[in-house]
């Protein structure tokens, strides 16, 4: 007989879950819906592990990248399908002659870290291309929406894990790369911090664990601009993909060029 929990995680998967993968697989086994079946996944998914494990010891990202990109994962799959990552592929056309310098990485949790080398790929130990997983768990909002327990224990245990990960990469990589930009939610509408900021949080605690400066974006002032002038509907639902916020990272990604690619002041 089922318990009440398993038949809640069944039914989330088959009504929300399922529904976000766009000509590919959600895997009910990648899925997670409070903070404690997030932290249970990262102790126990095999496949999350390799992924760490290809990240953390093995991958290096090509030479001719001198700009980090940090930027969130979305809840459509995969990631290329969603509006924020069309908002930014848009950005960054306009770099097209510099492209090859920048380098894009997806924050996610529960992954931690996913370059873009990875999209619509599938090797040994992963596979970016028709499975995927779909893991809001660690959102309060969220989890109490659905009647869920929300632990913040575990949260935070969860963020420690994926940060020690990133925070891996970031110190093998702090000779490649000129400059780190997470371009992630980092205040509310409200403009406040929030535990749940989750993106904010694991490169705030890499950065302090590997002893590696990232830029966390946007700035709380344009985070007020878009709230006072476009209501807070327009950060809460666009978030980073909102054109306000897009065109301020299109003059901050122009300034770094300018500066570690053409050597300009």
């Amino acid at each position: 007989m089922k318990s009440r929990q398993s038949t809640k995680k069944e039914e989330l998967y088959l009504t929300l879950s399922k529904k976000k993968g766009k000509n590919v697989q959600i895997l009910p086994e990648l899925c997670a819906y409070t903070p404690r079946e997030v932290y249970n996944l990262l102790l126990t998914s095999e496949r999350i592990k390799n992924w760490f494990k290809i990240v953390g010891n093995h991958y290096y990202p090509n030479s001719s990248k001198k700009i980090l990109l940090l930027y969130p994962c979305s809840t459509i799959k995969p990631f290329w399908e969603s509006r924020s990552y069309k908002a930014l592929f848009e950005t960054l056309k306009e770099f097209s002659e510099y492209r090859n310098y920048i380098h894009l990485v997806t924050i996610s949790e529960p992954f931690g870290l996913i370059p873009e080398d990875f999209y619509g790929k599938k090797g040994d130990g992963y596979n970016w291309d028709d499975e995927w997983y779909d893991v809001p768990g660690l959102f309060e909002w969220w989890v109490k929406r659905h009647g869920l327990s929300y632990e913040k224990e575990y949260l935070d245990k969860s963020i420690e894990i994926i940060a020690k990960n990133v925070a891996q990469y970031l110190k093998k990589t702090k000779d490649i790369y000129k400059v780190r930009i997470a371009f992630v939610r980092t205040y509310s509408s409200s403009l406040t911090k929030k535990d749940d900021h989750t993106h904010c949080r694991m490169i705030e605690l890499a950065s302090k664990i590997s002893g590696v400066k990232v830029k966390i974006l946007p700035p709380k002032n344009l985070v007020k601009k878009i709230v006072s002038t476009h209501g807070r509907f327009a950060w809460d639902m666009y978030g980073v993909a909102h054109p306000e916020a897009q065109e301020y990272l299109r003059q901050y990604l122009k300034r770094a060029i300018k500066r570690v690619i053409l050597n300009e002041t």
